[in-house]
């Protein structure tokens, strides 16, 4: 287990893609723990932002450089630096090559790759003080996917970026979360697949880290 920072300095998490599963098992438990929390989607989060306190859903579309710098400007006004960046956003989707398409593959790079990428450079002047960076991932990063060629593109482009971020950057951590099975909601106990809570948990046992963290966490069946 890592070690944990005890502080009592409140602390604000940057999230990006606030889904049903992991976005939102994510913020509730940052939120539990007495973070500050910013959600950040295309779609807007309010719902969901309403049920944390403090917290603030900015509408923005993280393959927009602008409008990725005008969603963390609205998260300093409203808490000050960003202390942990989760890029979660994701578009979803994939197929054989038969049926794969370019539009779909530069679509699923623009949020993957791009997307991390305009959120580190922007948050990056916060984040240089011992900050944390984690980005979701899947198998498809390290393991063939012929069945998604577009997303398995995408992916092991997202985790060459963490990893060459992580090293390129002193002074924030920068972790891919490889998230090797299915995701559960709280309320289910369906096999071979892990909690979301659970997932949430171990996001923010690598936030609030103390020593060296990982720049690869693969998160299996629990």
């Amino acid at each position: 287990m890592l070690a944990a920072v005890h502080s009592h300095m409140t602390r604000t998490l940057l999230l990006a893609g606030a889904g049903e599963r992991i976005g939102a098992g994510v913020a509730r438990r940052f939120g539990a723990a007495g973070w500050q929390v910013a959600l950040v989607s295309r779609s807007g989060a309010e719902e969901l932002a309403d049920d944390l306190d403090p917290a603030v859903s900015i509408r923005g579309d993280i393959t927009d450089e602008d409008e990725v710098n005008r969603a963390v400007a609205e998260t300093r006004e409203a808490f000050g630096s960003v202390d942990c960046l989760v890029c979660n956003a994701s578009g979803g989707g994939g197929n054989s090559i038969e049926s794969a398409d370019a539009a779909t593959l530069e679509r699923l790079w623009r949020v993957r790759t791009l997307g991390t990428f305009h959120l580190v450079q922007a948050c990056l002047d916060d984040l240089r003080d011992g900050g944390t960076v984690l980005v979701s991932g899947t198998t498809y990063a390290s393991e063939p996917a012929p069945e998604q060629v577009e997303w398995a593109s995408a992916a092991p482009a997202t985790r060459g970026l963490s990893r060459t971020l992580d090293a390129a950057v002193e002074g924030v951590q920068v972790t891919y979360v490889e998230i090797a099975t299915a995701v559960r909601p709280p309320d289910s106990d369906f096999p071979g697949a892990v909690g979301s809570d659970d997932l949430a948990d171990r996001y923010l046992e690598l936030a609030e880290a103390s020593g060296a963290v990982p720049t690869r966490v693969r998160l299996d069946t629990q």
